[in-house]
């Protein structure tokens, strides 16, 4: 009988010791499951951080249709032009505003002009609306166009490309009708800046109306607040610059501006009828 005992003591206290360490194994399991929750949280959350600055850092075109993805990851003509058009359609509403220039206009102006923003012009030069040198004094580059090696104005940014555009279509005679047209009429300012002479092809104004209607472009003219009532406030005060050649005099520049011989000696100060070959005059238009 003590043999049983004793060996049956022995069995329980084995037993013991086999739960005792099945114990602690199991809180070292547990233990060890508990870190590796811990580490999966943590890289959970890693990821989250990567892909929501993913998210921000790619800017989807805003269109109703999603744009099918280019050959090789390059950007289709739909995402070109909606990146063009997220860059700088405040800057064409800000013009708007100043120069009244329809910023749809503007727009689509410099879309076709630089080919997207992809053009040799544009990511070299920052011209957007293929201004050339004509009395420029500042850099230039030489780029085939109507003809080999034509020269093309350079701007330090596309903004002050598009400060010049402005500059250009209001200080320059041939553009002066444009300006008696509704702000908000681009089918007509498209038509005028044509046969205003600003391109050579003779499909330029369509061109420049399917791209405003394609991308809905208008919208930007309504953003800005400009109507066309204002256009004729600033139509009273405008000014174009005339460089005198050979064979003008003052009665001839006055024609041809349709403005009055006094009204250009005050403005230019000048105390006779005597203007030099070269002389650059300020011609007030009304």
């Amino acid at each position: 009988m003590r043999i049983n005992r004793t060996i049956h003591t022995y069995i329980i206290i084995l037993v013991c010791l086999v739960l005792c360490s099945c114990g602690s194994v199991v809180k070292r399991l547990e233990k060890k499951k508990a870190e590796l929750e811990r580490i999966k949280e943590s890289i959970d959350r890693i990821e989250t951080r990567i892909n929501k600055k993913t998210v921000k850092a790619v800017k989807m075109p805003k269109s109703n249709s999603k744009p099918k993805p280019g050959p090789r990851g390059e950007l289709t003509r739909e995402e070109l032009i909606y990146d063009y058009i997220e860059r700088y359609s405040s800057i064409a509403i800000q013009e708007m505003r100043l120069y009244y220039i329809p910023a749809s206009i503007k727009l689509a102006q410099g879309i076709l002009e630089t080919g997207y923003g992809k053009s040799k012009l544009a990511t070299l030069g920052n011209n957007h609306f293929g201004i050339k040198c004509h009395d420029w004094k500042g850099k230039s580059m030489r780029v085939d166009d109507d003809a080999p090696q034509e020269c093309f104005r350079v701007y330090r940014s596309a903004k002050d490309s598009f400060r010049d555009h402005s500059l250009f279509l209001t200080q320059r005679v041939r553009y002066v009708d444009l300006f008696d047209l509704d702000v908000r009429d681009y089918h007509s300012w498209a038509k005028g800046l044509k046969q205003s002479g600003y391109a050579t092809n003779p499909n330029y104004a369509n061109l420049l109306i399917q791209l405003i209607e394609e991308f809905n472009l208008d919208k930007f003219d309504k953003q800005s607040g400009v109507t066309k009532r204002k256009i004729k406030t600033n139509r009273t005060s405008r000014k174009v610059i005339h460089r005198v050649v050979k064979g003008d005099t003052l009665y001839s520049i006055s024609n041809k501006y349709k403005a009055k011989v006094d009204d250009i000696k005050a403005t230019n100060k000048l105390s006779g009828n005597n203007i030099k070959i070269g002389q650059r005059l300020i011609i007030p238009i009304h």
